[in-house]
């Protein structure tokens, strides 16, 4: 792996990071819970912030499993060929 390859890791996991500790910081925000306010008419303001914190969730943690995912397994395995032309699999894929 090159310098600079390594260089992107490391960028994309420290904002993968930054983006969980954000998510932790605004589960924990309490502003509002005491809120009347219905959004749309009929959801309550707090249900609705639960709801845009989670989209948001799913978001940070889909971008984590592109940072974390290691490259080679987006890779077919290698298949070994027999001397008539037949593939034949790997001692991993029996």
């Amino acid at each position: 792996m090159t310098t600079e390859k390594k260089d992107r890791l490391v960028t994309r996991q420290r904002c993968f990071w930054l983006g969980v500790l954000l998510l932790v910081g605004l589960q924990q925000y309490p502003g509002v819970w005491g809120s009347k306010t219905l959004v749309l008419d009929f959801l309550p303001m707090a249900l609705f912030y639960q709801v845009v914190v989670s989209l948001v969730a799913v978001v940070v943690w889909w971008i984590g499993t592109i940072v974390a995912w290691p490259d080679d397994a987006r890779e077919p395995p290698p298949v070994e060929s027999t001397s008539a032309g037949v593939p034949q699999a790997t001692e991993d894929q029996a």
